[in-house]
């Protein structure tokens, strides 16, 4: 089933993602209060103090993508068509879906913005200062 769009392309209806049902949000919810209650007297030492970012970090990556924690009602205006979206955390780095979809937009943004309309790219790629000898002593 798919709508047409005001430029009259067709747009592919939303598929609700299923959050509750990834092992990484499972993980989360089985075992982050332990990793709070034992992260002074195991990881604190070698690791640095616990943040309190982590924890909101993880009750709103918890959050991200269920309709009990919030949604907008997306209506078409051409039809009766209407669903429901559950809002993200927004988050860069943990959360994998809104990392992808923010990673997406930058390389959207890059394509049009910055780089310059060529056939080809110049890529350098650099090893990291601690690797180097090792490269050196086992060239190919």
């Amino acid at each position: 089933m798919t709508h047409g769009t005001p430029s009259g392309g067709a747009l592919g209806v939303s598929k609700p993602r299923r959050p509750q049902a990834s092992p990484l949000v499972r993980l989360v919810q089985d075992h982050f209060h332990r990793l709070q209650t034992v992260y002074d007297e195991r990881f604190a030492p070698t690791h640095g103090a616990w943040r309190p970012v982590v924890r909101e970090v993880a009750d709103k990556f918890l959050a991200c993508g269920v309709l009990d924690h919030g949604f907008a009602r997306i209506r078409c205006d051409t039809c009766p068509h209407e669903y429901l979206l559950a809002f993200s955390c927004k988050g860069r780095y943990f959360c994998p879906s809104c990392h992808a979809k923010r990673l997406a937009l930058w390389e959207h943004w890059l394509d049009a913005t910055l780089l310059a309309p060529v056939p080809h790219r110049q890529v350098v790629l650099t090893i990291p200062k601690r690797r180097r000898a090792y490269c050196l002593d086992r060239r190919r």
